[in-house]
């Protein structure tokens, strides 16, 4: 992510528990906030309060989150590249300009989507029209600033607005509940979401905005810089977009196969939803991992070796880049398996406490367990993924993701009965062996590839060739 690197590397320099502790817990909230927020609180609500009270919350929660990462979530990495762009370039003046354009975005995609369902589903009711429109609207907001903050290379913000605003909203979630009745309980949800939007504006707009005179200059960019983004990078779009749509489109048959509407409107499995929305707290920790060595280790040995190629050096100097770049990813890729395998294993074993936490029967359990296993696979394709766009190797994910999407939605209409998350399973971990193996039959032979792919880019003057004699 554009800027995040540079704050990761200033606290690990400090060189103490408490920065390193920081640092992951930063990397954490810049990689998963929104992952955090929701999954956690839905977690911690589940516990306090039976779903069989709250089916209006439960499954607001969960509809919010699904669909606030198909709407924007599907498009963070071109926006994420873009924005990488315009910092390299020194195009400060745009930076705030992309940024309102995609939060213009994320509210009109959302308010379309929200028209649509109400419309749909024929839901009159105020209160859930209001709750609802303002959860999703807002999370989708929050995933475009998530993708701001870390250009602005400070780590406050980040950790003080999630950490607030969950406490904030997991509390008065459980105190309105108490004390009104389950609207109210939404509404507490939402301050807290609000809390955490406000705070990241604030800053955003702080270090970000540029002042009136800059934004009248720019008032005239058109198309605006949102759509050049996706017209600059639309197999990232499209590759984001199958990635979320692989992920829960075995929901969206479980919702279909259960026809078990809670609250009217939002048709729900809970016995399924829950276990697999649960599940994604095992990859958050992994996806801090990587996102600190990526961003902090590979990153340095990454651009030392592309560097080298840059400034014409020599061969054997450009193969010593490419040892010490060899060298960081596999560290790299061997911590973040090892990790993910280790929080696998610990859900799995943690699986069955975990389903009667929650109240689940004897199907929950086995989602919970498929789905664990699952969102692991997931993980480990989001890290190869992630690597891949590193290398600007956009058709591997882009063919994986659709890969993933398609094992899952033809499977698991078949095994939604006996073996609830097996297509999810399946899917992601075919997706995770054909990148793999995509990614590595290029970067086996890295510089021939980059050789091929930039000669025709290559001046035909002023090229230094050097001898090795």
């Amino acid at each position: 992510m554009a800027g995040i690197g540079f704050e990761l590397n200033k606290l690990l320099k400090r060189n103490s528990f408490f920065s390193e502790t920081i640092a992951f817990f930063y990397s954490a909230n810049i990689s998963a906030g929104p992952w955090i927020i929701s999954s956690l609180t839905l977690f911690l609500i589940q516990v306090y309060i039976p779903q069989q009270n709250i089916p209006f919350l439960v499954s607001g929660i969960i509809y919010t989150f699904i669909f606030s990462t198909i709407l924007f979530g599907s498009v963070a990495t071109s926006v994420t590249r873009y924005l990488s762009d315009l910092i390299y370039k020194k195009e400060f003046n745009n930076i705030y300009k992309l940024y309102t354009s995609s939060v213009g975005y994320a509210f009109i995609s959302s308010g379309i989507f929200l028209t649509l369902f109400f419309l749909i589903n024929k839901i009159s009711e105020w209160q859930k029209i209001i709750l609802f429109s303002y959860s999703l609207i807002v999370l989708s907001i929050i995933w475009v600033q998530v993708i701001f903050i870390s250009a602005i290379r400070k780590f406050s913000p980040v950790i003080l607005s999630f950490l607030v605003g969950g406490t904030a909203s997991f509390f008065l979630t459980l105190y309105l509940y108490k004390i009104k009745n389950e609207y109210y309980a939404y509404a507490g949800y939402n301050f807290g979401l609000m809390i955490i939007l406000t705070i990241l504006q604030l800053y955003i707009r702080r270090y970000l905005y540029l002042g009136e005179e800059v934004e009248k200059e720019q008032k005239n960019i058109n198309p605006p810089l949102f759509i050049l983004s996706i017209k600059a990078y639309k197999k990232q779009a499209l590759s984001g977009f199958f990635t979320y749509m692989a992920a829960w489109v075995d929901d969206f048959i479980a919702w279909i196969y259960f026809r078990y509407s809670i609250s009217k409107g939002f048709v729900f499995a809970p016995q399924y939803d829950i276990p697999m929305f649960i599940s994604y707290l095992f990859i958050i920790p992994t996806l801090s991992l990587f996102v600190l060595n990526l961003e902090t280790e590979f990153y340095f040995y990454y651009r030392a070796f592309y560097k080298s190629i840059e400034e014409n050096r020599t061969l054997n100097f450009i193969r010593i880049s490419k040892n010490n770049l060899d060298e960081s990813l596999y560290s790299s890729t061997k911590l973040v398996l090892a990790v993910q395998f280790s929080f696998m294993l610990t859900g799995l074993i943690l699986s069955d406490s975990l389903a009667d936490l929650l109240r689940l029967d004897s199907y929950g359990s086995t989602a919970l367990k498929f789905g664990i296993v699952g969102a692991a696979a997931n993980g480990i394709y989001l890290y190869i993924s992630l690597i891949a766009h590193y290398f600007d190797l956009p058709g591997i994910p882009l063919k994986s993701s659709i890969m993933a999407f398609l094992i899952n939605l033809f499977l698991s209409p078949l095994t939604v009965k006996r073996l609830p998350g097996i297509g999810f399973v399946i899917g992601f971990i075919f997706a995770t062996i054909y990148s793999f193996i995509r990614f590595n039959r290029v970067y086996s032979d890295l510089l021939m590839f980059e050789f091929s792919r930039n000669r025709l880019k290559l001046p035909k003057e002023g090229v230094i060739i050097h001898e090795n004699k």
